[in-house]
């Protein structure tokens, strides 16, 4: 292995804000003087989370030190040295040739967490420092847009190269996918504020989690008892008129009751107490430098794991999104067992935005008793014969 001082590092900065207080920052340097480019890229991740600014900075010296070592500048990269890369993170280098991990699982993931970080590094600059670099495509036409050393990389298909390369064993994490009505009332009963007890019951309406604590006042209608996200997947849906053309949902009348006493008690009790005011509709509670603020994601799966706990669930079994794929085989269960109602694939599409029904697929239980119960009845209705006369 080669022993020599690293070239790239990532180092913690401290700055000096306007007001006198202080702020820290991970930055790239090379040779002890920070990379303006690569930079510019993780403050912009920084935006959403610090720690995933950190963690893809630590990936990317990794790669630019391995390019450097090659003699190759990052602004020179092509798509082979990559590939190069990406092999001897799988079987390490001609000097070592020994693999990182026996577990075909850990590289495999390990790979692909390199993979993300460097092309979307690529596809960042080509986005934000594009040159007058004309390229021949495929199709014979010319391109002057971007630069070609930098869209080769991030346009280019590497996943193929981790799949080729290992026999990918994924490991598949055992979890509650979806919950009965027993195990719905356990955890509802275990949480300890009004706000929790309603996030969860809207993720038991098919809302995703994300969707949830986007949500704000002006989204929930408690004349109408409606409600819709700000956001899905992580994206505005918000038309330049500003009309939200996200999926509105009726919610049932004990769901808009908890809602209106949370608004009415905890809600404003916080707002009140922290002077911060926001229409975000679920907000941080507890009195310390966040109270008032919105609620995260990281903050309500703790509140989750512990309300699991709690209430006798396997904490390691417990995911957000359980709730959505409850209320999906509700309605597939609903459409076995009462047909004459026409809750047909569309409709679900309809409820749970999507576009396609085979999205629906991965959110069916298979092994579902109700479905499997209708089916045989309505057969054998057809047939003639009772349950205890099967041909």
């Amino acid at each position: 292995m080669r022993n020599e001082k690293k070239r790239f590092r990532l180092v913690r900065f401290a700055f000096e804000t306007r007001d006198g207080g202080v702020v820290y920052r991970h930055l790239i340097t090379d040779q002890q003087i920070p990379v303006l480019e690569a930079n510019q890229w993780l403050e912009s991740k920084a935006l959403r989370k610090k720690s995933t600014a950190r963690e893809y900075g630590k990936m990317l010296v990794v790669f630019l030190n391995d390019l450097a070592a090659e003699g190759v500048e990052y602004d020179e990269a092509t798509n082979r040295h990559v590939k190069k890369f990406l092999h001897k993170l799988i079987y390490g280098d001609a000097e070592d040739l020994k693999l990182l991990f026996y577990d075909t699982a850990v590289v495999s993931s390990t790979a692909a967490r390199y993979l993300t970080v460097i092309t979307e590094f690529y596809k960042w600059l080509a986005s934000n420092y594009e040159t007058n670099i004309t390229f021949q495509t495929k199709k014979d036409t010319y391109r002057a847009k971007k630069s070609f050393l930098y869209g080769q990389i991030y346009s280019y298909d590497y996943q193929y190269i981790i799949d080729a390369s290992l026999a990918r064993q994924k490991y598949r994490r055992e979890y509650i996918k979806w919950y009965t009505d027993a195990e719905k009332k356990a955890l509802y009963n275990a949480f300890e504020t009004l706000r929790d007890k309603a996030v969860f019951g809207i993720t038991l309406e098919g809302f995703r989690i994300d969707e949830v604590l986007s949500m704000t006042l002006s989204n929930y209608d408690p004349v109408e008892q409606t409600i819709q996200p700000s956001r899905s997947k992580g994206k505005q849906d918000v038309n330049p008129d500003h009309t939200n053309h996200l999926r509105l949902i009726a919610l049932p009348k004990e769901l808009c009751e908890l809602l209106n006493r949370y608004i009415q008690t905890e809600r404003m009790v916080a707002e009140n107490e922290s002077g911060v005011i926001s229409d975000v509709l679920f907000i941080n509670l507890q009195r310390s430098g966040a109270q008032g603020k919105p609620l995260s994601y990281g903050n309500y799966y703790k509140i989750f794991k512990r309300c699991a706990k709690r209430a006798g669930f396997d904490q390691t079994k417990i995911r957000t999104h359980s709730g959505r794929s409850t209320k999906v085989m509700e309605y597939l269960e609903h459409q076995a067992l009462y047909p004459e109602d026409g809750i047909d694939d569309s409709i679900i599409m309809e409820s749970f935005g999507w576009n396609s029904a085979e999205s629906i697929l991965p959110y069916r239980n298979h092994n579902n008793p109700v479905i499997a119960k209708a089916i045989m009845k309505k057969i054998h209705e057809k047939r003639g014969t009772s349950n205890d006369q099967v041909d």
